[in-house]
C-alpha cells in the first residue's frame, strides 16, 4: 500500500484496536527472545484520530494499519551488521505512525536490555531531502526518570523520500539504577538537509513503553590496579540476546589533578579470538567529579564454543578542551565460562 492509498483509507473500513574526543560510541543492541506487542503509556483514543485542515498532524496508533506501509515493515533490514542480526524476529512491536506537513514518521520496533535502547524507525516525505536528512529540534528520545543518555543514531535513504532509521542510546539513572521498565518518548520538531536548506517543521510526537529483558546475573567483584586507578568488575549478567556488565573505576586524587577527565573503555575477547568490544564505552556517571565512576556496558552474546571471556579495562585520561589524551592500559580480567 502506498502512502497515497493510506491516506485516502475510508476509515469506516479500519478495524480499530486499542491502541567523545575520549572515546567512540559504539552501544549497539541486541534483542529479545520472544516477540510482543508493546504497552502504549500514554493516553490515546480508542479509534485512530484523523485531524483534516492546513498542517494538521495524522496520528495513527494502530499497528494494524502501520504495518501495512511497505518499507517499514523490518526497517531492521536494511542495517546490516552482527549485532542487529536477530532485531526484527525478537524485538517488540510498537507500530505508531503520524503525519504533519505531508511527512509521515514511523516507529516499528524497539527493545531494551536493561543498559540500551534500540528503535528502528522509517519517515516518508512528499519532497526529496538528499542523501543526508537531520533530525532537528529535541531530536533525542527521552526516558523518563533518566538524567540523560547518550548513543547514536543512523539514517539511511532507501528511495527519493523514503528514509529509515536506527537509534540506539543509554540513559542514565540516579543511582546507577536499572528500571524493569522504560517509558519513552520522542518529539522530533523538523526533519532537514543542511547542505540544501530543505526543512520542515512538524507535529509529531510519540510514547510507548518497553519491558527489560531478563537474565542471569553474577556478581564478579575483580579488582585490577595500577599506581593510580582501580577499576572493579562488579558483575556479568547474560541474556538471550546480549551481555552486561557492570563496573566501577576510581582514580586517585593526584592523578585527577593531571588528568581532570579519565573514562574507561574495554576491550573485550573469547579464547576463541571473538573480538566483542575493541576500545569502545558504554554509559556511566561520576557523582564526586571523576574520582569515582560507575556504569555499565553492553555487547552481543558469547559464542558458542568459548570457556572464557578476557575483559580489559582501559582508561582514557583527557586534558579535555582537545589538549591532550593518554591511554593507560590495565590487566585483563578473565571469566570463566561455564
Amino acid at each position: 500500500m502506498s502512502m497515497k492509498e493510506w491516506m485516502d483509507l475510508d476509515m469506516d473500513e479500519l478495524e480499530l484496536m486499542d491502541v567523545s574526543e575520549l572515546e567512540k560510541e559504539r552501544v549497539k543492541q541486541h534483542v529479545l527472545k520472544t516477540r510482543k506487542k508493546a504497552p502504549v503509556w500514554r493516553k490515546v483514543a480508542a479509534a485512530a484520530i484523523i485531524l483534516v485542515g492546513a498542517g494538521a498532524a495524522t496520528s495513527v496508533a494502530m499497528p494494524s494499519v502501520a504495518s501495512q506501509i511497505p518499507f517499514m515493515d523490518d526497517v531492521i533490514s536494511y542495517f546490516n551488521g552482527e549485532d542487529n542480526k536477530n532485531f526484527d524476529t525478537f524485538s517488540t512491536d510498537i507500530g505508531l505512525a503520524e503525519t504533519s506537513n505531508g511527512v509521515t514518521v514511523m516507529i516499528d520496533n524497539a527493545v531494551y536490555d536493561g543498559t540500551n535502547i534500540t528503535v528502528s524507525f522509517a519517515i516518508e516525505t512528499e519532497e526529496d531531502f538528499g542523501e543526508a536528512m537531520h533530525i532537528t529540534g529535541p531530536n533525542w528520545f527521552e526516558v523518563e526518570g533518566s538524567v540523560g543518555s547518550r548513543g547514536t543514531n543512523e539514517i539511511t535513504k532507501i528511495s527519493d523520500t523514503r528514509y529509515v532509521g536506527l537509534f540506539t542510546f543509554t540513559p542514565q539513572f540516579k543511582e546507577d539504577e536499572h528500571p524493569d521498565k522504560v517509558d519513552v518518548s520522542w518529539t522530533p520538531q523538523a526533519f532537514s538537509n543542511y547542505e540544501s536548506g530543505k526543512e520542515v517543521e512538524g507535529d509529531w510526537s510519540f510514547d510507548f513503553s518497553l519491558e527489560r529483558v531478563k537474565g542471569e546475573q553474577k556478581l564478579l567483584n575483580e579488582t585490577v590496579q595500577n599506581k593510580d586507578i582501580t577499576f572493579t568488575l562488579k558483575s556479568i549478567e547474560f541474556t538471550d540476546v546480549s551481555t552486561v556488565i557492570g563496573y566501577e573505576q576510581m582514580v586517585k586524587d593526584e592523578f585527577l589533578e593531571k588528568w581532570p577527565s579519565v573514562t574507561p573503555v574495554f576491550r573485550v575477547t573469547d579464547d576463541l579470538g571473538n573480538v566483542y568490544m575493541d576500545g569502545t564505552g558504554g554509559g556511566g556517571m561520576s557523582k564526586d567529579n571523576g574520582k569515582t565512576f560507575s556504569g555499565t556496558t553492553q555487547f552481543g552474546t558469547i559464542e558458542e564454543g568459548a570457556s572464557q571471556l578476557i575483559i580489559e579495562p582501559i582508561a582514557i585520561a583527557s586534558l579535555m578542551s582537545g589538549e591532550g589524551l593518554e591511554e593507560f592500559e590495565l590487566e585483563p580480567i578473565v571469566i570463566e565460562l561455564e
